[in-house]
């Protein structure tokens, strides 16, 4: 397995290890959302230092993981999430990642899980809170 999930408090932290294929990206993706933690994580800090992208992980295949993280934007609609990297080609990635505005968590790359971690600790969250079920069965239109 070429990544670690370690949940904390508040959010989830994810380190990637060597050359990172997109199934594998795709895997880490999926144990993080499927983890009953995920729902209200305030952070996700995903740690590139180790990795690389693999020759099979493309700008296509970050565009498709954006837009499944739209899907789930309920989930946690207030939650940032900051890269770290170092690596030419995965810095390139993060960055286009974060121009892509289609993933709806507020992001940013940095080169140091520090400054990753002072950011995200800094990061206004919008306060977003879920209606009560008896709420949104009131706002129906019959």
């Amino acid at each position: 397995m070429p990544y670690r999930l370690r949940w904390e408090g508040h959010g989830v932290y994810r380190r990637f290890f060597g050359d990172v294929t997109a199934a594998e990206f795709l895997e880490a993706y999926r144990e993080m959302v499927s983890d009953v933690r995920y729902e209200g994580i305030r952070y996700i800090i995903s740690d590139y230092l180790g990795a690389v992208p693999g020759p099979d992980l493309t700008e296509r295949d970050l565009k498709a993981f954006a837009e499944l993280e739209r899907l789930r934007f309920y989930d946690s609609p207030d939650t940032v999430q900051a890269n770290v990297a170092k690596d030419a080609k995965t810095l390139n990635y993060a960055r286009y990642y974060e121009t892509l505005r289609i993933s709806p968590h507020c992001m940013a790359t940095f080169t140091t899980v520090e400054d990753a971690r002072r950011w995200v600790a800094s990061n206004p969250r919008l306060g977003w809170v879920r209606p009560a079920p008896s709420q949104v069965g009131e706002n129906r239109v019959n």
